[in-house]
């Protein structure tokens, strides 16, 4: 109830901020950091800013920094810094934020845009991650994405998804962001993909864990300062900037989704048919650690070469001799699909090998797309 009382009065008062605001001339691009830096990462916060420093806001555009910190034995604050050449300038007072609150990215959101106008922005996302974004804790991973150690609060995929949704239709007037960017681990995958589909037209994110030194962002920023780009080429620089990066076009993410629905269909179904056992061998082949890149404790695997390896032993899966060369049509267009959607080192998905964690259930992505879970629990059975 709480958190929908502040979301009222956050769009309650984006009126009278509209309003009484007077903001910066329009530049070519805005770069907010949502830094949420109140967990075990807080050490590698200033790393980041001084990264950002090296370059600072010029003509060309405005890098932002939305700072939620706690550092050791000292209370927690949340600041908003306009990044210069070698300065940080506070923009308003000190106050205390959770990271993992929709309304305070919701918050940033509305702050870069409508104070600093530009043709083009990008979002990172900066803190903990751990594949999808409302898994539980377990064995010491962090929740979600940007989590609040102090709080005990994390973003999940559905908390992502309100608030650049709402940034794009109240904030935006309908447009997207152009890239949302994760400075986190294990965040490349179809699910979270195609969460924020509707939000932006790329994203950047690793598909392996992420070393807390993050992205070297004086590479990227010095781009935006000296030249005129577009969302891909950032998009682009991210992805070089360190290493196990992916870069997918959510514009064109659609088709991907379906084939990978079509598929699972069709395994699913083999998976009930009197050749179970035999289908299910073969799948463990497929997903099995020395033929497939996993991560996250194997909890997600590569999806582009969980197709190559089924192309690989298709015999296996007792398709019918009927409908066995479209099934190979299907993974060869999938396979198609990966190269113009997806550029770095792939995109990932869950497949659980002995169960499926509760949350998966709550994904925005499974509960649009529920083929895929049907398949784990088909394989699981």
């Amino acid at each position: 109830m709480k958190k929908e009382i502040l979301h009222g009065l956050l769009c309650v008062s984006l009126f009278f901020f509209i309003c009484i605001t007077h903001t910066a001339a329009q530049k070519p691009w805005t770069f907010l950091v949502y830094m949420a830096a109140v967990n075990d990462l807080h050490q590698f916060a200033q790393l980041d800013l001084q990264e950002m420093m090296k370059i600072g806001s010029n003509d060309n555009i405005n890098i932002l920094v939305y700072l939620m910190i706690q550092e050791e034995n000292k209370t927690k604050v949340t600041k908003k810094l306009y990044v210069e050449p070698g300065a940080l300038v506070q923009i308003g007072e000190t106050t205390a934020r959770d990271s993992g609150d929709v309304v305070s990215l919701e918050e940033a959101l509305m702050w870069a845009c409508k104070d600093y106008p530009s043709d083009h922005i990008a979002v990172v996302l900066w803190g903990e991650g751990s594949g999808s974004l409302n898994r539980f804790q377990t064995h010491g991973l962090s929740k979600g994405v940007c989590y609040d150690h102090d709080a005990g609060y994390y973003l999940t995929d559905c908390d992502c998804l309100q608030a650049f949704s709402w940034g794009r239709d109240f904030v935006r007037n309908g447009k997207k962001f152009d890239v949302i960017i994760f400075d986190a681990s294990f965040l490349a995958s179809l699910e979270i993909a195609y969460t924020l589909s509707s939000c932006a037209d790329y994203m950047v994110a690793p598909q392996d864990d992420f070393f807390a030194v993050g992205y070297q962002y004086a590479d990227v920023l010095y781009q935006c300062a000296t030249q005129r780009i577009d969302s891909s080429s950032l998009a682009l620089y991210m992805m070089n900037a360190s290493h196990s990066f992916s870069v997918v076009d959510l514009t064109a993410l659609q088709p991907l989704v379906d084939n990978c629905n079509a598929v699972a269909h069709i395994l699913s179904s083999q998976l009930m048919s009197k050749h179970r056992k035999v289908v299910k061998a073969t799948l463990k082949k497929c997903i099995n650690i020395h033929n497939c890149p996993s991560f996250n404790e194997d909890m997600y695997i590569d999806l582009c070469q969980f197709y190559k390896n089924l192309l690989q032993h298709s015999a296996g899966l007792h398709i019918s001799k009927s409908y066995v060369n479209q099934f190979k049509r299907l993974l060869n267009d999938g396979i198609q699909l990966f190269s113009h959607i997806i550029k770095g080192h792939g995109i990932s998905i869950y497949f659980s090998r002995y169960m499926i964690d509760p949350s998966y259930y709550g994904l925005y992505w499974t509960q649009q797309n529920p083929s895929w879970l049907q398949f784990l629990e088909a394989f699981i059975s």
